[in-house]
């Protein structure tokens, strides 16, 4: 019996230092650097669903959220956008592109940019039927709210790019 316990725990060990060692990691967690795990996040040109999920991401993720950190994350836009994509034989709308844009940047204390504007868009399709146009409101509003999510899990693959100038990785 003691063989088989240890047998089981060695297998758990090497199947776990096997993930680690690939970079295997969570859905959503992102190795963000050193420099930016205190952040100032200043997102009033967001919605507040937005400004939730971004502080929930960065939370999530060992990042401080702190006025006098050395480094803000300033939400400058967020815009959401509809196209029509296809239309029936009468001319309605049966297919929509959703599209929700999130625009950032990064300064450091003394206000100085970082980073230029940065922005990241998250699309979706949207099959639009009149006969159901409640249900299509609910999947719309499900669908919007995956895509903020995606967006602010971006911003964070796009924070881990940024490149600190010399002087002020110190």
């Amino acid at each position: 019996m003691n063989q088989l316990v240890l047998k089981h725990v060695f297998t758990a060990l090497l199947l776990s230092c096997l993930v680690s060692a690939c970079g295997w990691h969570l859905r959503g967690q992102v190795d963000v650097p050193v420099a930016y795990r205190i952040l100032d996040l200043q997102a009033n040109k967001a919605t507040p669903l937005t400004q939730k999920l971004l502080r929930q991401s960065l939370l999530n993720n060992g990042i401080t959220l702190s006025i006098d950190a050395p480094f803000s994350l300033i939400i400058t836009n967020e815009q959401s956008d509809r196209r029509t994509l296809a239309v029936t034989s009468n001319a309605k709308a049966s297919e929509y592109e959703l599209i929700e844009t999130l625009t950032f940047k990064v300064i450091n204390a003394q206000q100085d940019a970082q980073s230029e504007d940065i922005s990241v868009t998250s699309y979706r399709t949207l099959q639009y039927n009149a006969a159901a146009e409640i249900g299509k409101a609910q999947e719309e509003t499900n669908l919007r709210r995956e895509m903020k999510q995606a967006n602010t899990y971006n911003v964070l693959l796009r924070l881990k790019a940024i490149k600190l100038n010399p002087i002020q990785a110190d």
